[in-house]
C-alpha cells in the first residue's frame, strides 16, 4: 500500500475527506482510509485472518479484484494505475450505453466544452468524439482526469454521496450534467453489472476517485 499512501499524503484535506466519505471511514486520515479499503475489498473471514497475520492485500490486488468483478481483461503484471483507468472506462461505457441520443449529445457537448478549456495538448480535441477518445486505448494527462471525474459523478450518485465541487476542480459543467439529467443512470450500474456484494458499491467508486486524484495531482489540475 506504500504507493497509495504516497499519493494520498499529497492530497488536500478536502480530497482525503471525500474519499473517506465514499468508503464510510470513521476518520478522514490516510491510515483509516487504507484500512477501510482493505476491509471492504475482502469478505469478513479473510479480513480477520489477514488482520491476525498482518497480511493485507496490496492496492494492486484490490484493483485487480474489482476489475475482475467488472469482467475487465487485465494483464498479469498490469499496474494499479492502468487498471484504474480501465475501470473508469468501463463505468463511462456502461453509462453511455444507457443514455438516450439527446443525453449523449448533451454529454458530448459538455465534455468538449471542458476539454477546450483545459486540454492544452489537444489529446482529446483532435478526436471526432470526446467519448471515443476517453474510452480509447491511449489516454493520459487531462484525459484521464476528465474520464475519471465524469465516471465518478455517476457512481457517487449511485451510493447517495454528493461530493463538493472542489473535488472536481475544473469539472463543474460536466459534473452538473452527470449528477442531473443523466444521474439516474448511475443508480442502476451495479444491477447492470450483476454485482450483489455491498462492498463493491464503495470499493469501485473509491478506485475511480483515486484514479481522478492521481491524474489531478500528477497533472497539476489544481
Amino acid at each position: 500500500m506504500d504507493d497509495l499512501k504516497y499519493l494520498l499524503n499529497r492530497a488536500s484535506f478536502d480530497e482525503i475527506k471525500a474519499l473517506a466519505d465514499i468508503l464510510k471511514a470513521k476518520e478522514p486520515t490516510v491510515d483509516r482510509i487504507i484500512d477501510r479499503l482493505s476491509k471492504k475489498s475482502q469478505d469478513a473471514a479473510s479480513y480477520i485472518f489477514n488482520e491476525i497475520f498482518d497480511d493485507h492485500p496490496s492496492y494492486q490486488k484490490i484493483v485487480r479484484g474489482a476489475a475482475k468483478k467488472l469482467k475487465i481483461k487485465c494483464d498479469k503484471y498490469e499496474s494499479a494505475s492502468v487498471m484504474e483507468i480501465k475501470i473508469a472506462q468501463k463505468v463511462m461505457e456502461t453509462m453511455w450505453e444507457k443514455m438516450t441520443p439527446q443525453q449523449k449529445r448533451e454529454m458530448e457537448e459538455q465534455l468538449r466544452k471542458t476539454a477546450s478549456q483545459f486540454d492544452k495538448g489537444g489529446e482529446l480535441l483532435g478526436s471526432s468524439s470526446i467519448f471515443l477518445a476517453l474510452t480509447g486505448a491511449k489516454l493520459s494527462g487531462f484525459g484521464i482526469y476528465l474520464l475519471a471525474s465524469t465516471s465518478l459523478g455517476a457512481l457517487t450518485g449511485m451510493i447517495g454521496i454528493t461530493l463538493p465541487f472542489v473535488v472536481y476542480t475544473t469539472m463543474s459543467s460536466t459534473i452538473a450534467l452527470v449528477l442531473g439529467p443523466v444521474g439516474w443512470i448511475g443508480a442502476g450500474l451495479f444491477t447492470i453489472w450483476q454485482l450483489t456484494e455491498p462492498s463493491y458499491k464503495r470499493v469501485i467508486p473509491a478506485i475511480v476517485y483515486i484514479c481522478a486524484l492521481r491524474a489531478k495531482l500528477d497533472g497539476g489540475f489544481a
